[in-house]
């Protein structure tokens, strides 16, 4: 090991002493993130001035493709007349009811058993609107069935509202998103 080698491994090491010792003692002025946070908080406020008009056909295409990925290939083409006609309108309409600018679909339906189909969600607080939501439900002597229901914020999501339900068979169905 050289001379410089050496001189140049002493200064990194008291670089890295100083960093350590000084750690919080010095700080850095204020007015730079101070500065930052008023260009921000000009940003948001303005996009609040300038309102969105609510994109209620691509809400409801999202919904209408997120349903169809819950089903999967294989419980999608058994059912799909049925829900488009007696199902989803009620979905159409509590999305046109509730929906804001700032809303969204989600877009990860629950696989396996779970219930969720969608959920409407304000983007910029993340909280849910709306939840969309089927089970499979089974009667003895009769088969299988999917019933479908929401869920809305009002009541904290308390509240079962049925919307319908479609017979699927006596055989078990498949799992979701299959």
């Amino acid at each position: 090991m050289d001379v410089n080698e050496l001189t140049l491994y002493v200064k990194k090491f008291l670089a890295a002493l100083v960093a350590v010792i000084t750690f919080g003692v010095i700080t850095p002025s204020h007015e730079i993130w101070n500065a930052v946070f008023e260009i921000e908080e000009s940003r948001v406020s303005q996009s609040y001035i300038e309102q969105q008009p609510i994109d209620i056909k691509s809400l409801l295409v999202s919904a209408e493709e997120q349903s169809m990925v819950k089903f999967g290939s294989k419980i999608s083409p058994k059912i799909y007349d049925q829900y488009q006609t007696a199902i989803f309108p009620a979905y159409q309409e509590k999305i046109e009811e509730l929906a804001t600018a700032e809303s969204a679909i989600s877009h990860k339906p629950s696989g396996e058993y779970g219930e969720k189909i969608f959920h409407l969600y304000d983007t910029v607080t993340n909280d849910d609107i709306l939840r969309a939501h089927v089970r499979v439900e089974k009667r003895p002597q009769e088969g299988y069935y999917f019933t479908f229901h929401y869920h809305t914020a009002d009541d904290a999501f308390t509240s079962h509202i049925d919307v319908g339900e479609i017979y699927w068979s006596k055989n078990t169905p498949p799992k979701w998103l299959s």
